[in-house]
């Protein structure tokens, strides 16, 4: 039977890779699937050879402690592929484990290679496009300025749009979204969004917490709903939250409905930027990482702005707030100015719609995918 084998490393790649599969499986019931990943992907009808789900990080530096495990997955896949020849290989982002380990480790074995959701090269890693060009064989990807950048580049490239362009749509309107997060319809709410990868909530959700101390200073009677991801443990959470001595809601997973509770959101960058984007709720983004990691970044890196809302627009839609520019008294006026001024809020709805939601493309993401990879097969 026809089989593919997939590798990706952190649940957001592992959520995206479920739904390929499954679209896949609709396609082509034949079809078997392998490879690294997570529990998604497991659900979803792919045989595990590794959970990497658990290694996430901000970064390469702060990968370096998984390297026994990235090292145990390599093994574990080497030994598939020269059992199973699998008949595709799908990576999926991960970039600073798929394309340097990975897509060379397949091509070895003479396996084509399709990756999809591609890594930020254009922002950080053009020193990476010998080895796409030398390994990969098609690229899948979300955003229409990465196509464009892709054919400068002479690489096999496809659009096929953003799969949250169809997800992002509430169930509730604004009153019944308070009620479900027990919140109070009539004040306003700040939304937490600290990330979906342990190191991210480490660093993001204290300076959220304080960042919220001072908004709840200037603004008496404000109310705070906590979004923690799936993946992160409660108790990475609970914690930090004992601390703050501040009333927060919290809620599990990035949920359009409790986006629809709130006015406005503070948001590590990621690409819950974009599902926040796209319910139209105005943001400040933020985003820390270890100081190793940031001074290669700032070294290599050629855009200027690192919130996907800014990058996709062209422009600074949001606010953003970087290292050590992520101060709480900075965050937190800026979520009040925009709190304090419904024409402000207004403003940045717009330019989301407009800049952000109409360039993201049409529903439909991963079936196009599904076929992009199919094709691939043939």
């Amino acid at each position: 039977m026809p089989s593919i084998v997939f590798s990706a490393g952190d649940p957001s790649g592992d959520a995206h890779a479920a739904r390929l599969i499954e679209a896949l499986k609709v396609r082509n019931p034949q079809l078997t699937f392998s490879g690294l990943g997570g529990p998604a992907m497991q659900r979803a009808g792919c045989s595990l050879l590794e959970d990497l789900t658990a290694t996430a990080a901000i970064g390469p530096f702060d990968a370096v402690r998984h390297l026994t495990k990235f090292l145990r997955a390599k093994r574990a896949l080497d030994e598939h592929l020269r059992a199973q020849h699998p008949d595709l290989a799908i990576l999926v982002d991960f970039g600073d484990f798929n394309l340097p380990v990975i897509a060379p480790l397949v091509k070895r074995h003479g396996i084509p290679v399709v990756y999809y959701i591609s890594p930020q090269v254009w922002a950080w890693g053009r020193f990476r496009l010998r080895s796409i060009r030398r390994d990969v064989d098609r690229m899948i990807v979300f955003f229409p300025f990465e196509e464009a950048f892709y054919q400068r580049e002479g690489i096999p490239v496809t659009w096929v749009g953003h799969p949250l362009v169809e997800s992002a749509h509430p169930t509730m309107n604004r009153e019944d979204a308070a009620a479900r997060f027990g919140l109070n319809a009539w004040r306003m709410t700040v939304g937490l969004l600290p990330g979906s990868r342990t190191d991210e909530v480490r660093r993001h959700l204290p300076l959220m917490l304080e960042a919220a101390r001072h908004i709840a200073w200037d603004m008496p009677g404000m109310q705070f709903l906590l979004l923690r991801a799936a993946a992160i443990a409660h108790e990475a959470v609970s914690a930090p939250l004992s601390r703050a001595g501040l009333e927060v809601r919290a809620a599990e997973g990035l949920s359009t409905d409790a986006l629809q509770a709130m006015d406005a959101a503070v948001v590590a960058s990621g690409t819950a930027t974009l599902e926040t984007a796209l319910c139209g709720v105005p943001m400040a983004v933020v985003y820390r990482t270890s100081w190793p990691t940031y001074v290669a970044a700032r070294l290599v890196l050629r855009i200027p702005h690192i919130a996907l809302v800014n990058v996709i627009a062209g422009e600074p839609i949001v606010p953003e707030f970087v290292q050590h520019g992520a101060q709480p008294e900075r965050i937190a006026r800026a979520i009040v100015e925009l709190l304090r001024s419904e024409e402000r809020r207004a403003q940045m709805q717009e330019a989301l719609r407009r800049q952000v939601k109409e360039r993201l493309g049409e529903p439909g993401a991963v079936e196009r995918a599904a076929d992009v990879v199919l094709q691939s097969m043939k």
